[in-house]
This record gives C-alpha cells, structure tokens and sequence, in this order.
C-alpha cells in the first residue's frame, strides 16, 4: 500500500479488499462509499427529555405497580431515579429516597442542609427534610407505614444493606422484593426521545473516531489516540470514555489504553462510549494501519458476517438467545468459536449496559422499541483481536441500525 490516503483502512472496511463498510445504518447501505466522500459532521445536541415524558413514565410504572400487585416503589439517586423523574443526583453518605405510590402520588425524603440542591433537581412529589440530630431511616419508614403495617415495596437496587437491614427491622410486617423486573419492562423499550439521544451520542462516537483516524500517526500511543477521541466528543457536547488498543492489546477484550506505540501493520481496536445528557453510544469498530494480513482480512469477513446474522435476529417476538446464537453460529462454523469469549451484546440506554442481554439461554424476547448491542468479537492471543459492535433499534418492520455509515479512508 502507498502512504498518506492509503495509509488507512476505512472505519470498517479497506475499498482494496473488498471488504463491506463496518458502520451501516441499515442492511442494504453496507458498501462504503466512494473515496474522498466523507465529510465531518454536524452533530446536534437533541434537547433535554421534557417534563411530561417523566410523568407518563411515572404513570405507566404506578399502573403496573398495581397490576402486579405492589403499594409502593422505594429508589435512591441512580438510573432508575433519573428515568423516572429527569433528577441527576450524585450518590451521597445522606440519604436520599424517593417514594412513588401506587396511584402515581410520589414524596421525597433528603437532608435539610442540601434542601437548595434538591428544589432544583426537579425531583416531584412532596419533600420531607431530615436534620442532622434525626434518624433518616425511621423517617423512611414512617413515610412507608402510610400504606398500613404490611405494605408490599418495590425497592430499587440503588440500595444497600445499610438502609435495607434497619429499615426491614423498623417495618417487621412490610413485604420488599426487587424493583428490577418493574422497572427494566419500561427501561427497556426506548422513547422516542430517547432514541434521539441515543442517536446523538452514536454519531458523537463515529465522528471521533473517524477525526482520529485521519489524524493518526506511526508512533502515536494508545492513549494518545484516546485522549484525542475523547477532546473530538467533548469538541460536541458529550463525554466520551473507553479503550484504543494495538496489535496483540487489542486481542484482550475490555483491557485499558496503554502507553503501546502505533507501528504499521498493526491492528487498531476502538471499543468507545460517549454520553449525551445520560444516555449511551457503545461502539466498537477495528481496523489496520498500513499494510493488513490475510489472516486478519478473513476473520473481519466473518465477524461482519455474524454481526449481520445478529441484525437480522433482532426482531420482536425472537428470545434475545436466539440473537447470540444467530451471530455466535457463523463464527463456529468458521473455526473461530472458541475465540468469541463474550455475549454478543446488551441493552443500551441510561446505561451502557442493560437489560436485555444478549447471551445465549435467554429467553427474554424482544420487543418492538429495544435498543441493543450487535458486536460479536474474535480474540487471538499474541496477535490481534477484532471486534465489530453497533446499536440496532428493534421495530415491527425489522431491525434498524442506528450507526450511520463511514466512507472508507482510502
């Protein structure tokens, strides 16, 4: 291969090789793009999830509390408390909870010195202060006991022992089980807000490492390359963390950025997050600079084969098993099985990782609205690891890619 604009593999593919582009945002755009095509982008900042979309959350949650047959739902600062009310609140040694009953009414239990901090949250619901000399668990449980002596408590597993165990003593009769299965039934199928967001932090992430890309030099450092990925996505509004790893690194899944030097032939692993107000990308994409081996132009081939079988799995109705299995059996077939070392993927939202996962003996199905993680991997220890992930709306009408596709650098 010459230098300079041939000095790079497109995000996903060498035009040369013939491989498919590694960044479609739907099954039929999979071929990159002529050279020369690619452009930066404009990414803008989608606007904040607006009040009324908090409320008909906490209504659907207060309609399926009764369903199933709970009075109240207990959560401190966390995910599901930020999904559910828009607040953001760092976890604190005071405690914090947020009581939603079961006919949608909600109250909120907090230190009086962080009263400001908590008027401007946007937490909704009656608030109730504690002060220094009080006990803040028996406040909690008093507030619980307005149910009756024997209420049933979904409680959100943001909380610890330390409140559990006095609380559950202060309240012999009351009922708890896990909040999870409540709250993950909506978690998990996205708004279209959310969808948005979710988008927007995708795009941030494709557009850094497209920027970094163009930039990257023989001798640059792992770190190096990440620290510039990470100034791109902030250059947009959205944090960014993650891993960039070479050569044999980038065969040892999820290990770190490191202080390796890029030399030509290597390979060249991104496994990248950006968040845009809460909400995550998880991309992963690979590639080699300069000059690419058989070995690793055949195994790209197959993980893009396996990565397409899991998108086309991802259907409503289809047991997020299947999904794994769909993808996993193609790289089996081709000898590789035992280098695939971890589910093919996972719910993306709130959380980079959620439910549903995509693992194999799942028998969760998915539903129209769930946003997940395709990224199947091969890792050859001592030479080089590839990894492909993109996130896939689930819809009625098929599958939906939401990785906008990346002109090849060639």
């Amino acid at each position: 291969m010459g230098s300079t604009r041939r000095e790079f593999m497109g995000l996903g593919a060498v035009a040369a090789a013939g491989l498919l582009a590694g960044c479609g945002g739907d099954m039929k755009s999979r071929r990159p793009a002529p050279a020369g095509t690619e452009r930066a982008l404009s990414v803008p900042i989608p606007p904040p999830i607006p009040a009324e979309r908090y409320a008909r959350r906490r209504d659907d949650l207060a309609a399926r509390m009764r369903k199933e047959g709970f009075d109240l739902l207990l959560v401190t600062p966390g995910v599901s408390l930020t999904y559910l009310t828009g607040a953001s609140l760092r976890k604190s040694d005071r405690l914090i909870a947020w009581v939603l009953e079961k006919d949608g009414s909600c109250r909120c239990l907090g230190p009086a010195f962080e009263e400001e901090r908590l008027a401007c949250s946007g937490l909704p619901g009656d608030r109730r202060n504690w002060k220094e000399t009080e006990d803040p668990i028996a406040l909690l449980a008093e507030i619980l006991a307005s149910r009756g002596p024997s209420p049933r408590i979904a409680v959100d597993g943001t909380l610890g022992p330390d409140i559990l165990a006095p609380l559950a003593r202060r309240l012999p009769a009351a009922r708890m089980a896990g909040a999870t299965p409540l709250l993950s039934a909506l978690r998990m199928r996205k708004d279209p807000e959310e969808i948005a967001l979710l988008q927007a932090a995708i795009d941030i992430t494709l557009e850094a490492i497209r920027r970094v890309m163009r930039e990257a030099k023989e001798g640059v450092t792992e770190g190096g390359i990440l620290a510039r990925a990470v100034e791109v996505a902030g250059a947009f509004g959205a944090s960014l963390e993650g891993t960039v790893r070479f050569g044999p690194g980038s065969a040892v899944p999820h290990a770190g950025a490191g202080e390796a030097r890029l030399r030509r032939s290597d390979v060249i692993l991104f496994d990248l997050v950006a968040q845009v107000r809460g909400y995550h990308s998880d991309i992963s994409r690979t590639f080699g600079f300069g000059d690419f081996s058989p070995r690793f132009q055949q195994i790209y081939r197959v993980l893009r084969q396996a990565q397409e079988e899991g998108f086309r799995a991802a259907r409503p109705g289809i047991p997020a098993g299947r999904v794994d299995e769909a993808a996993r059996s193609i790289v089996q077939r081709n000898g590789f099985g035992r280098y695939f070392t971890h589910r093919l993927g996972q719910g993306v939202g709130l959380e980079a990782r959620e439910e549903p996962y995509l693992a194999g003996g799942n028998l969760l199905v998915m539903e129209d609205g769930m946003t997940v993680t395709v990224g199947p991997g091969i890792y050859l220890p001592g030479e080089f690891g590839v990894r492909l992930t993109d996130v896939v709306l689930v819809t009625a009408t098929g599958p939906k890619v939401l990785s906008a596709p990346i002109a090849p650098l060639v």
